[in-house]
């Protein structure tokens, strides 16, 4: 029995948009428009009649791809106008990525099903 509830998705879908606005304040346009990408992809698997649990699965691999060594997500350093805005705007960054890697793990480990 799978245990991935649909307000899961959503919540991870709201972080996806999030995230690619943040990018996208921080004159990120390139790694915004992947976020934006994400995020429609998990807003067509929240609408779909029936819940696919391979898309999910699909899905946060290809984001956690971007957490990769070779990728240059993890060390984005975002700018926006004076020093604090740019402060502020790369703590939320941070915070965005590290909220996303919990709601990933999250479902993954609701994704596995036990057999006894």
């Amino acid at each position: 029995m799978q245990k991935i509830e649909k307000w899961r998705v959503e919540e991870l879908a709201l972080v996806l948009k999030h995230l690619a606005g943040l990018l996208s304040k921080g004159n990120n346009r390139d790694w915004a428009s992947v976020f934006f990408h994400f995020h429609q992809e998990s807003q067509l698997i929240i609408a779909a009649q029936e819940f696919n649990l391979e898309q999910v699965k699909k899905l946060i691999m290809n984001i956690k791809n971007c957490y990769s060594g070779v990728s240059s997500f993890m060390s984005l350093f975002l700018r926006q106008g004076n020093e604090k805005e740019t402060i502020e705007l790369n703590q939320e960054l941070f915070k965005a990525r590290t909220r996303l890697l919990k709601i990933m793990a999250e479902l993954e480990d609701r994704s596995i099903e036990y057999i006894s």
